[in-house]
C-alpha cells in the first residue's frame, strides 16, 4: 500500500445536482458511513456555474425524491409553451419550479454536512484501478484511495472516460444569457424553428431576469447582457452505469433528456438510486433501474434525430390545427403518421422530460 494515501469509504466526485443528491440520500440511509463530496469550485464560481440553465424542475420529480421538498423557489411554473415559426403555438397545463440552483445545492450539502458528511474542495486530476480498489489523485497532490465511488463529474467525466472507456451518443453545445426581457412568470416557452438544428430556444423567467438560450451560433440575444453562459450537455445515455464499485450519474452518464434537455430531474434521482445500491451492497440494482426507468433517453432519441432533420415547413405541418383539445391531437396523430413518434415522444416529455 502507497505511503500517504487517504484511504475513504466513499467518495463522491462532483457537488451538482447528481452528487449533491447521492451524497445527502448515502448519509440518510446510513449516517455512519463515511462520505466524501470533492468539486472543484468553490464560492461564486459555484454559484456561476450553477445558474446555467437546470433550475426548471417539475412538481412530479420531487414524488421521487421525498422526503427532499423544493426549495429557494423562484417561480412556480403553471404552464409549458411550444411556438413555431409560423406564429401557431400550443400551452400545455404542467407544474413545477424554477429553482435559485446553487442555494438550492448548498442546502443539500449542508444537509450532507450536518449528517456527517465530509466536502473538499478539489478536483480529480486521474482515477485509476488497482488490486486494492480505486486511487483518486487530486489536484492538491493528495490520492485518495476510495472503496466505492459515485461519478458525479459532468459531461466530461473523467472516470467515464477512465473506467468505462465510453462516450456519450451525442453532445450539444448550449448557449444561455441572463437578460433584461419581460416574460411570463408562471410558464416556460420553447421556441422550435429550422435554424435550431432540431433543438430550440427558450425564454424562461429568472428572479428579476429572463434566461434566454439556443444551441449555440443559431440566434442571438437583444438587449443588456447580465450573464453569459456556455455549456455541453451530453445526452442519449451510456450503456454501463455501474462497475465494480464505480457509479455513474447524471451528466457524467449522459441522463438528460434529448428532446427537452431537462437534466436536473434524472441527474438528482439517478444519485438518489446510486446512494441507495451502495447502502443496500447491491450494486446491480442501479444498472436495472437505469435499463427499466422511463427517465432514461433511450426511448428519446429517434424523437431526437428526426427532429434535427426538420424544417420549417415540417414544423408547419407537423403543429397545424393542433391546440388544446385532445381531439385536435388524435386527429393529427390519426392523419399524419410521419410525425407520430414525435406525438409520442413529446406526450411522454410532459411527464418525464423535466
Amino acid at each position: 500500500m502507497a505511503i500517504g494515501v487517504e484511504q475513504r469509504d466513499v467518495v463522491v466526485v462532483g457537488a451538482g445536482p447528481a452528487g449533491a443528491a447521492a451524497a445527502l440520500f448515502l448519509k440518510r440511509a446510513d449516517q455512519e458511513r463515511d462520505v466524501l463530496v470533492l468539486d472543484r469550485l468553490t464560492g461564486e464560481k459555484y454559484s456561476r456555474y450553477h445558474r446555467m440553465c437546470g433550475q426548471a424542475i417539475s412538481r412530479a420529480a420531487f414524488r421521487d425524491l421525498s422526503p427532499l421538498k423544493p426549495q429557494n423557489i423562484l417561480h412556480r411554473i403553471t404552464h409549458l409553451r411550444d411556438e413555431w415559426s409560423d406564429g401557431n403555438f400550443i400551452e400545455f397545463r404542467s407544474h413545477g419550479y424554477i429553482l435559485d440552483r446553487p442555494s438550492f445545492l448548498r442546502g443539500m450539502l449542508d444537509r450532507f454536512r450536518s449528517l456527517g458528511g465530509e466536502m473538499r474542495a478539489a478536483a480529480l486530476g486521474s482515477v485509476a484501478r488497482d488490486d486494492e480498489g480505486l486511487l483518486l489523485y487530486l489536484s492538491d497532490g493528495r490520492v485518495v484511495r476510495a472503496r466505492k465511488l459515485i461519478a458525479a463529474d459532468g459531461s466530461r467525466s473523467l472516470v467515464r472516460k477512465a473506467l468505462f472507456k465510453e462516450e456519450p451518443p451525442a453532445m450539444l453545445r448550449m448557449e444561455q444569457c441572463l437578460v433584461q426581457k419581460e416574460v411570463r412568470e408562471d410558464t416556460l416557452t420553447f421556441i422550435q424553428e429550422e435554424r435550431y438544428q432540431g433543438g430550440y430556444r427558450w425564454e424562461f423567467p429568472a428572479g428579476d431576469l429572463c434566461c434566454v438560450g439556443f444551441p449555440r451560433g443559431t440566434d442571438t440575444v437583444e438587449g443588456e447582457i447580465m450573464e453569459r453562459h456556455r455549456r455541453n450537455i451530453p445526452i442519449g445515455g451510456v450503456r454501463c452505469v455501474e462497475r465494480d464499485g464505480v457509479y455513474l450519474v447524471g451528466d457524467a452518464a449522459a441522463m438528460a433528456n434529448p428532446v427537452t434537455w431537462g437534466g436536473i430531474r434524472v441527474s438528482m434521482i439517478s444519485g438518489r438510486k446510486a446512494a441507495e445500491a451502495v447502502a443496500s451492497g447491491s450494486p446491480q440494482v442501479y444498472q436495472q433501474w437505469w435499463e427499466r426507468t422511463p427517465l432514461s433517453p433511450a426511448r428519446f432519441m429517434e424523437a431526437y434525430a428526426s427532429l434535427g432533420k426538420m424544417t420549417d415547413d415540417d414544423y408547419r405541418k407537423a403543429s397545424k390545427g393542433i391546440n388544446r383539445n385532445p381531439l385536435s391531437w388524435l386527429r393529427a396523430y390519426l392523419t399524419r403518421g410521419e410525425y407520430r413518434h414525435l406525438y409520442d415522444a413529446l406526450l411522454l416529455c410532459l411527464r418525464y422530460g423535466w
